[in-house]
């Protein structure tokens, strides 16, 4: 055997060997249940939640029967924020049945597919989110091990290019609902359970710019502070005399 060929054989036998070890860095089998059960664990929870979405409803639409309108749209705002999750949990759903069918794929090729970034990338983003969907940490983690922390961070940051679904990001917002959106969630509920609603008063409260929302707010607070009894400055006298 000549030198070259012992160099040929050695370098074939090098790819391999490190072929053999980028494989063993992504489990398919472990990926495809923790997918699985992750849905598995969504259909649970939107079960549950749709029951608590319908009872928050019901009692909201009582307090605009009654004329509450004001408790109403605070509580509007959970309404909306577990309405957001069934949503984002929707996404989650397809994306991780997305997954499962193309793990072949995956399991194969050393780059995410373009056609599976915003999947994958959008269960990664979701996993530090949603403390209810803890395989999602497993899927994360398994991604981690196969495309490298660059590639997780790039999707849990949000940086440019990332590719994370952006309904997904809108629905998994923490952010307070605009008054718009509080207005027509309020509507909706009034018209399902046939209230006689007068939306006067909230279109005036929930339609006001945002400059005009915090000088009221400043003015109740001021107002409130008037009509306290100065019992604070009494107390301080009370022990200036001491």
């Amino acid at each position: 055997m000549t030198v070259a060929n012992a160099a040929t054989k050695h370098c074939k036998k090098a790819m391999k060997m490190g072929l053999s070890l980028f494989c063993r860095t992504f489990n398919s089998s472990k990926c495809k249940t923790m997918a699985k059960m992750t849905v598995a664990r969504i259909k649970l929870l939107r079960n549950k939640r749709e029951v608590v979405v319908r009872q928050m409803r019901r009692d909201i639409a009582m307090l605009l029967e009654s004329r509450q309108d004001a408790t109403a749209r605070v509580r509007v705002e959970h309404v909306i924020r577990e309405q957001n999750i069934l949503q984002a949990n929707e996404f989650l759903e397809l994306f991780c049945e997305l997954i499962v069918a193309r793990l072949p794929i995956i399991a194969k090729q050393r780059q995410c597919p373009a056609d599976l970034k915003e999947g994958i990338s959008s269960l990664i983003f979701a996993a530090p989110r949603c403390s209810d969907i803890p395989e999602l940490m497993r899927i994360k983690d398994i991604f981690e091990k196969k495309y490298g922390k660059d590639f997780v961070s790039a999707a849990t940051d949000l940086r440019p290019n990332a590719g994370v679904n952006r309904t997904l990001i809108e629905k998994l917002s923490v952010k307070t609902p605009s008054g718009e959106v509080k207005l027509k969630i309020l509507k909706e509920i009034a018209k399902e359970y046939q209230v006689e609603w007068d939306t006067a008063d909230s279109e005036m409260e929930l339609l006001k710019p945002p400059e005009e929302r915090i000088v009221c707010l400043s003015s109740k607070i001021h107002l409130y502070l008037c009509m306290m009894p100065n019992t604070f400055d009494d107390h301080l006298t009370s022990i200036c005399f001491l």
